[in-house]
């Protein structure tokens, strides 16, 4: 058994434990918990109308041993408007680009950008294709980053009739009425039986939850007042 399995299972069994103290699903700021499937029958206010639906993917990276070799991944990056609520659902899901590579790659982990302090719900969804999903995720104290642990790492083999593992949707219920294309996402892979480098696959222009914009009207509305205001004061 490597150390990386070792440590893997220890990470899993730590977040099992300390579930009940953080709760099941809500991931707040500084807060680590336990990642549990789900479906949107159970969960209603994961369903609803798909506003974006696109697949975006991070540049190639060389292997340093093996120069002209490189490995890809793509991210499918959805937004659903609730339909219970009206409040977005961010769905990443992590996608099989290319592994030119000389063995399989275990991807770990992955890193959320951008995600500010609104509040947000973390599950993955199982009636949805993958393979599967996060164990564990935790949030930085400023609410901007999340880390999703695979405690089963996703396989991608490197021949064609190989294993090549994708997650289920990663379902993000948060409390924001709109969105951008701002934020990013990091997956960390390995070369299998290598547990001591780590690659990094960066893919930008993921979408994150904002507060909305005023809307035209309301801007207008809004500097005829303070015309209306101004002349007042002055009269």
């Amino acid at each position: 058994m490597s150390f990386h399995f070792r440590f893997s299972a220890l990470s899993t069994l730590a977040a099992i434990l300390s579930a009940s103290a953080v709760g099941a699903a809500t991931l707040a700021p500084g807060d680590s918990i336990l990642v549990t499937g789900t479906t949107a029958a159970a969960n209603p206010e994961l369903a609803g109308v798909v506003i974006q639906d696109t697949i975006v993917s991070t540049p190639n990276v060389g292997v340093p041993d093996l120069p002209f070799l490189f490995a890809r991944f793509e991210v499918q990056n959805r937004v659903v408007r609730s339909a219970v609520d009206g409040t977005m659902v961010f769905m990443p899901r992590i996608l099989f680009g290319a592994n030119v590579t000389a063995g399989n790659l275990l991807v770990d982990r992955v890193e959320m950008f951008g995600l500010g302090n609104f509040a947000i719900d973390a599950n993955y969804l199982t009636d949805a294709p993958g393979d599967r999903g996060p164990t564990t995720a935790s949030r930085s104290a400023d609410g901007e980053t999340l880390d999703f642990g695979f405690g089963f790492p996703l396989v991608i083999n490197n021949l064609f009739s190989g294993v090549r593992e994708e997650s289920y949707p990663i379902a993000l219920k948060t409390d924001a009425t709109a969105f951008e294309n701002s934020g990013q996402i990091s997956i960390f892979a390995r070369a299998q039986g290598d547990d001591f480098n780590t690659y990094r696959f960066d893919v930008s222009g993921i979408a994150v939850p904002v507060v909305p914009l005023p809307s035209p009207l309301l801007m207008l509305l809004s500097g005829l007042g303070l015309m209306v205001g101004l002349r007042l004061k002055r009269g």
